[in-house]
Formats: C-alpha cells, structure tokens, sequence
C-alpha cells in the first residue's frame, strides 16, 4: 500500500519550488518572492568566482542545478499542464478513476490468489506466467522479465524519493547522489534477509509511518491556509473533470499513476506461497484495499481542494509549508526503504528458486554456496536498481511505461474457467466484468505506452529532463511561514 501512496501523491516527479540567490547575501534561501528571483536569476550567470562558500562547485554550475532543476517543471504556472499532475481529471474524474481501478485491482487479485490456490506449485509471478502459457518454459522468461523491470525500476524509484525526501529536510546542503548512494545501501543491508519472516514486523512500521504522513499532509494543508510557493494574488483554480486543454497524454498518464499506485499484482503469488494459511488472503486484501481507497480518495480530493491545478506537487508534501512538509517527508523514509526492501526479496527469491530447486538443501540450509548465491543476486539486483534510477533521465515516465505493459492477469479467469464462463447468470456477468478489465489492460498496454514515450519526447523537448547521475538538489525548498 506504501509503495503506491508514493507513486500518486507522492514519488512521480517532483515539481518543487526553485531556492533563491538574493542579491544582497548571494545565498542559498527561500524566498517570498519568484519575481524578485527570476529578475535576478536573468541578470546573474554562475562561476566559481560568485560561488557561496557552502555549496558544492560541480552543483553550483551544473545546468540542471539547484535555482531551476528541470527536471521537478519547478514554476507553478507550468504545474497545470504538468504529464503526472495526480488530479489532471479534477473533482470527480479523478476519484472515479480511482475507485473503479482500485476495485478492479481488488478483483483481479483475488482471480490471481484463486489461480494459486489452484496451482500450489507457484511461488512466484514468473512461475505463474509459465503455468498460463501451458507449462511452457517461455512463459517463465516473460513473467520474470516483467517482474524484474517493475521491481528493479520500483527499487530504483525508492533510491530517489529516498534522497529527495532527505533534501527537503536537509534544504538541499548536500549532495544529492550522496544521498541515494546512502538510501540504497540502507535498503539493501536488510535485503540480505532470505524470507519473509522479518517482513511482518517491518510492514507494520511502514504502514504507521505512511499512515501518519498522510495525515501530516492532510492537517498541514488545511492548517497553512495556503500552499507553498503561494504569494499574494495567486489564484488556485480547481474542476470537477478535466479542464479545457488537458491532452490525451496527460490524461493516460494521470491514469497510470493512479493504476501503478493499486497495481501490486507482481507480488501476490510470492505473499501467498509464504503464508501459513493461504486462505486467509482475501481477508488480508479485503482490508488492504479497503485502507488504500479511503487514502487515496480523501488524500487526492483534500491536497487538490487546496492546491489546485496549479499548486499540485508530488509528492504532496512539497505543497506544505516547512515546518510540516519537512516533518512529513521525514515519516515517508521508513516507507520508501522497507517497500525497497521487499521488492528486492521478491525478485531476488525469484532467480535463487532457479537457481537451487525444490528439495535443495541450499535453500532450507545455512550453506556457504547457498548464502553466498544470495547475497550476490542481492547486490547485483541493488546495484541494477540505482543505475536505472539515477541513470535513466526520464525515470517518472519510465515508470508508467512499466505499468502500461505489465498491469493485467484477467487472463487467468480464462485458464480456470474457460469451461463455466456462460454456464450461469452470475458467471455471464462475471465473464463480462473480466472482458472489461481484458480491454482496459489491452488499452493500457496500447495507449498507455503510446502516452508514455510520448510523455518522455515532450519532457525532451520541454527541457525537463534531468541530467544522469545528477549531484543538483532535487528536494523541494518549502516556504518558511
């Protein structure tokens, strides 16, 4: 559920404020006023020679650097027509949208636990994939390939959000690649743990830290009165559907940050191959899921009442004013490292199981080829996921790439009930709800991967792309009021 928040009000990409260098002191500062800051940001280029003594000197003149970075669109008018806007649907089109996908997603789950059940010999979602393919070894690439790009690419998204957050509390006074290099190794230390039996524990804690941001998030909105980066005469516009100009890109993509927040599919059959009681899931995911509509719901309608369209961040606390968005993006760490954490066990589990079959006493045993196996499946798998997180310059849109090609298993309904698909009433309607989910993947994987590169060539062409491995800050500079 954490991992999710993230991706919808939370961890796309970050539109933060831009800090300030006033004329008077030449620092690095908030301020109240962005036309102050633009006029003298126009007039002042950056050398070594203007540099202030406690920043950095490759951040000082990198082009994406800590006055402007690209890559967060950092002006609130721009905001608006920002790709992964959360609420570019407004009022109603955005909390629809998240209801039926989240009870489509809570459908589709339970289809794929019945599929387990049906199939006690799957341990994970690539084994899956081999069963609907008819037992053909094809499908276990297919599967494992869709899991290791969604959970490396999520892994990765976790080293990023992780320093951001840091750069927010930190105002940005180091570097931001130290942070995620700090971050990733924070995540993979715990990562070294072969099962899940520690998770329980940790799960709990990631959802009472999460739980507490939200309602950081939610109060600090209504407290501050206004966002931050709000200045006299600023107007905050909201809509009960889409606004006038809002394109076909923007729209599908808002969809798939909404989807990728619900879309947990990859991770159900490896949940359930450890579980005691496998019958005991739809319990779990009834009350899972039933947490996340409620959040996202009150979540998205409440931030977006107060910011609008044009003071929409994410994540959301970067429309908090400091003392309560610092705060708030300290609570989302544990989080961001703990859902790290089980991702990498996932698919990590996922390549030892073929490496070492069933019966091998590796896999029930302390051995050293068996713990060493792992813990190098474990370290390549952490250092894959920073590459790709801090290497690939259009990430955010790399990720709802990733949700518009792997989101929908109602292809399972096919393989288990191919037989009873009409033989009643309730079948018939059932069958027609799993042909609607069928069409909405087909439309994801279509359309959805058509608004995604599409989404990557406008930020080329917008200039909002960050440069590779970037040292700039990335964390939001929140008003001090």
């Amino acid at each position: 559920m954490v991992a999710n928040l993230e991706k919808q009000h939370g961890l796309g990409d970050e539109r933060s404020r831009s800090p300030t260098l006033g004329p008077e002191d030449n620092a690095l500062a908030p301020t109240k006023s962005r036309q102050s800051f633009r006029a003298y940001n126009e007039k002042t280029k950056r050398t070594l020679s203007n540099k202030p003594d406690d920043v950095d000197a490759a951040i000082w003149l990198e082009e994406a650097s800590v006055t402007g970075i690209k890559e967060r669109k950092g002006f609130k008018r721009r905001s608006s027509s920002s790709p992964n806007n959360p609420f570019p649907a407004g009022y109603a089109g955005g909390t629809l949208t998240t209801v039926i996908i989240g009870l489509s997603t809570y459908y589709t789950s339970l289809l794929l636990w019945r599929f387990c059940a049906a199939h006690p010999e799957v341990r994970d979602i690539a084994d899956a994939a081999q069963v609907l393919c008819g037992g053909h070894r094809i499908g276990w690439y297919i599967g494992f390939i869709a899991l290791a790009l969604n959970a490396y690419c999520i892994m990765g998204l976790h080293a990023v959000a992780g320093a951001t957050a840091v750069q927010t509390i930190r105002d940005g006074s180091e570097v931001t690649l130290v942070w995620a290099v700090v971050i990733t190794i924070l995540m993979w230390l715990p990562s070294n743990i072969r099962d899940f039996s520690s998770m329980t524990a940790l799960g709990l804690v990631a959802a009472f830290t999460m739980l507490v941001c939200v309602l950081i998030v939610l109060c600090g909105h209504g407290v501050q009165g206004y966002p931050s980066g709000w200045t006299p005469g600023d107007v905050i516009t909201h809509s009960v559907w889409s606004p006038p100009g809002t394109t076909f890109v923007q729209c599908v993509n808002a969809i798939l940050n909404i989807a990728y927040t619900f879309i947990g599919h990859a991770l159900i059959p490896s949940f359930i191959g450890d579980m005691e009681k496998p019958q005991e899931f739809p319990k779990a995911l009834a009350v899972s899921m039933s947490a996340q509509l409620l959040l996202y719901t009150i979540t998205g309608a409440v931030v977006y009442h107060y910011t609008g369209f044009e003071f929409t961040t994410a994540p959301a606390y970067g429309s908090l004013i400091s003392k309560y968005g610092k705060v708030a993006a300290g609570f989302t760490l544990p989080t961001i490292v703990i859902v790290g954490v089980l991702y990498s066990l996932v698919v990590s589990r996922a390549i030892y199981f073929q490496i070492f079959q069933e019966g091998s006493r590796h896999r029930t045993r302390h051995t050293v080829k068996g713990w060493s196996t792992w813990l190098v499946i474990v370290f390549v798998g952490w250092v894959i996921s920073f590459i790709i997180g801090e290497a690939v310059p259009f990430f955010s849109d790399l990720l709802s790439l990733i949700s518009s090609l792997f989101s929908s298993w109602s292809i399972a309904y096919v393989q288990m009930d191919r037989k009873r698909m009409f033989s009643s009433p309730l079948k018939i309607l059932e069958t027609c709800f799993v042909v609607c989910c069928f069409c909405a993947g087909a439309f994801f994987f279509v359309g959805g991967t058509y608004a995604s590169v599409q989404s990557i060539i406008d930020s080329y062409n917008a200039g909002a792309v960050k440069s590779p491995f970037t040292r700039a800050n990335t964390g939001f500079v929140l008003d001090n009021r």
